[in-house]
């Protein structure tokens, strides 16, 4: 098994100024963790992963991009392990650190690679360095997003649309009461007997209620802020908690969207689903709509990617248990002819054991960078 080496970078940012009254209203410092590995590298191109939350100073490809001529760094936002105070916008800064800093070290081409949730946020930070046009959060607050660096080409390995789109396909439509998740509607839970392969006019009328569900979080985001900002002297925000975020029929019935994956049990998604550690359990109104929102959050990683205008290669995993096929064809269709497409064979999603593969995409990734620069 290779292990992540390479020098341990800080990255020094400078956060917008802030609406919490502790801060007194103004910017202050930020120390982003950062990994360069770039022994035996040239200077021709650098390489950077980074997602919102996870910590990718440890990501599994820094090893083997680094031992096949590929230096890269990997970088964790200010809200490593955070998603209560997390917002897309301020990711887009720290990600733009981590370019800052590749420029300055004298490497010549800079590629993202948005794997998983890195991949909407690494369209959205190219769309923004392209093109810019956010001033304000989701919420209205005003945000200064500050002079971002391009990149000169985006990889997507097994990328999800977005965290808003991801947690809604997770968001468990049967839960009447927000305030009493033990209230469910029986014709849209997922945990009675069904017949797997699961009817496909009951996932659409299930899909359709999860967006709406999403909707009914988002009314509620954007109302208690309200309320809460006709009061001045009151709390600026509130904590948003939501329940049942592991309910995706896609984990039981794999002819959704089908690929290599195996299936997993219905004990064990309702366990997750039931869990206080799934995704998007808790957050804030105000990130809420910034990161799981779909009609509030910036980071729509195909809309984004569409804003762009680099070369793009999109890697599908072939047994990905978490990103599907039709995901990463989004971001295929909207890059359009620029977009290079290829299907990893074998991949999961965060391919344990999966060493020689790791290896052989790794190869892949410098091969692509030097070819099309």
């Amino acid at each position: 098994m290779t292990t992540v080496s390479g020098k341990p970078v800080t990255l020094v940012g400078k956060a917008t100024p802030s609406t919490d009254t502790r801060r007194g209203g103004e910017a202050f410092p930020l120390f982003l963790g950062a990994r360069l590995c770039d022994a035996g590298c040239d200077k021709r191109v650098a390489f950077v992963l980074c997602h919102p939350a996870g910590d990718f100073t440890k990501h599994y490809l820094l090893p083997y991009l680094e031992q096949n001529g590929g230096a890269c760094l990997g970088v964790a936002t200010r809200f490593i392990n955070n998603e209560v105070e997390l917002t897309m916008e301020q990711c887009v800064q720290d990600l733009g650190r981590a370019v800052h800093f590749l420029r300055e070290e004298g490497y010549e081409k800079v590629v993202l690679i948005g794997n998983s949730g890195g991949g909407s946020l690494s369209s959205l930070y190219q769309a923004e360095a392209e093109s810019p046009y956010i001033t304000t959060f989701p919420d209205g607050a005003a945000f200064e997003m500050g002079s971002l660096p391009k990149a000169d080409a985006i990889v997507l390995l097994s990328a999800h649309p977005g965290r808003a789109e991801a947690l809604t396909a997770y968001l468990d439509p049967a839960i009447i009461d927000e305030h009493d998740p033990g209230l469910r509607d029986r014709e849209l839970d997922l945990f009675v007997d069904r017949l797997v392969p699961y009817d496909r006019d009951w996932i659409a009328i299930y899909r359709a209620a999860q967006l709406a569900r999403n909707r009914r979080l988002s009314h509620r985001a954007h109302a208690t802020l309200a309320a809460l900002r006709s009061n001045p002297a009151g709390p600026a925000d509130r904590i948003l908690i939501v329940h049942g975020t592991g309910a995706d029929p896609a984990f039981i019935d794999v002819t959704l969207d089908a690929n290599g994956r195996k299936p997993r049990s219905m004990e064990l998604t309702r366990q997750l689903n039931n869990s206080h550690l799934s995704m998007g359990r808790l957050s804030t109104m105000r990130t809420w709509l910034s990161q799981w929102s779909v009609d509030d959050s910036r980071a729509n990683g195909p809309e984004c990617l569409a804003r762009t205008t680099v070369p793009v290669l999109a890697i599908n995993y072939g047994n990905d248990e978490l990103v599907l096929p039709s995901q990463m064809e989004r971001y295929i269709a909207a890059a359009g002819e620029r977009c290079q497409s290829e299907v990893l064979q074998g991949a999961t999603h965060f391919m344990v054991g999966q060493d020689a593969l790791k290896d052989q995409l790794a190869k892949r990734l410098v091969a692509w960078a030097r070819e099309i620069f």
